[in-house]
């Protein structure tokens, strides 16, 4: 089940922003966000690795002050719920910390004019987040040198697949 929510989250994530943000389509951003929260709940009280990652999503994207639409609070509204009702299975905490940074700096670099005066380089990482691939990675393999943070290979492969779906979300309608 986890192998389809990760990219159907992705997916509705993206789209639930460009309803929003391109498309003037409220409402439906608010169903996509709703789903996106669900799904992204669902996968957060089954796996571990996936609650450090979108309760690091959550985080961050709180902490750089990007939820600015209904659809974001729908979406938050959703994913809190669920949490709350299912439940969290243990996680770790310096991996939620660490994927909540990557979150962050991934937040603050997208669609910001300043960072991207500075290089190419720098739009291309932060138009594709990569401080949160980075961080999924690091995670994984420091699971193989031993430290106990719940990530694996599948969990690269399965995040991966939320982020290229997220991109495919982003190519609607474009």
């Amino acid at each position: 089940m986890i192998e389809f929510l990760y990219p159907v989250s992705g997916f509705l994530m993206k789209i639930a922003d460009e309803c929003e943000d391109e498309w003037g389509r409220p409402r439906t951003g608010m169903v996509a966000g709703a789903l996106c929260g669900a799904s992204a709940g669902f996968l957060s009280v089954s796996d571990p690795a996936a609650a450090c990652i979108f309760i690091g999503i959550f985080a961050g994207t709180i902490l750089s002050l990007k939820v600015d639409c209904l659809s974001h609070a729908v979406a938050a509204l959703v994913f809190i719920l669920i949490i709350l009702s299912g439940g969290l299975p243990v996680i770790s905490i310096p991996a939620t910390l660490l994927c909540t940074l990557g979150a962050y700096i991934d937040e603050y670099g997208n669609d910001n004019p300043v960072v991207y005066r500075r290089s190419r380089i720098l739009r291309i990482f932060f138009d594709y987040r990569f401080s949160l691939k980075m961080v999924v990675v690091l995670l994984a393999v420091l699971s193989f040198a031993g430290f106990m943070t719940g990530f694996g290979p599948l969990t690269v492969l399965l995040f991966l697949l939320f982020e290229a779906a997220y991109e495919v979300g982003g190519r609607i309608g474009h």
